[in-house]
């Protein structure tokens, strides 16, 4: 387990270097691959990203600061969505990471349609925050409410 974990601080070391631009630390915590699909997204999107634990939203596009997004990233079937309605965040970007270090854009678009036609007719007196599938987010994505989206760079 030594040798691992050597090679797994060593990569972690190289990812804050590579990136230290965007802020983020790559802690084992439970948020590496949250800081692993911010920057990626951050990078493809055109975001400058907020320092570490920020409540709603994860940066901004930097073109247009008032564009203000919180990013998902996953390797599971699933993210979660706040449970506090005055937590929607502005712009909702969910990615699937892959091993080889790309993603896949499962959702880009407004929080609030996520909640208008997602979540809003679940109750909303919730201990723990909504759970979307990839499925839903994706048909989502492609529908044709979907008009408001973050643009690739």
């Amino acid at each position: 387990m030594k040798e691992e974990l050597t090679i797994l601080f060593a990569t972690i070391s190289k990812l804050q270097d590579k990136f230290k631009h965007h802020n983020k630390k790559f802690t084992l915590d439970g948020k590496l691959v949250g800081d692993i699909g911010e920057v990626l997204v951050a990078e493809k999107y055109g975001l400058t990203l907020y320092h570490d634990n920020t409540r709603t939203h994860d940066g901004y596009v930097t073109l247009s600061p008032d564009k203000e997004v919180q990013i998902k990233a996953s390797f599971n079937n699933y993210f979660y969505f706040t449970k506090n309605l005055d937590e929607i965040p502005l712009y909702f970007i969910a990615v699937n990471l892959y091993q080889d270090g790309t993603f896949e854009e499962i959702y880009n678009g407004s929080g609030t349609l996520i909640y208008n036609k997602l979540l809003s007719h679940l109750p909303s007196e919730r201990q723990y925050n909504y759970r979307l599938s990839v499925t839903k987010l994706k048909e989502l994505n492609r529908s044709k409410e979907n008009l408001d989206k973050v643009p690739i760079l």
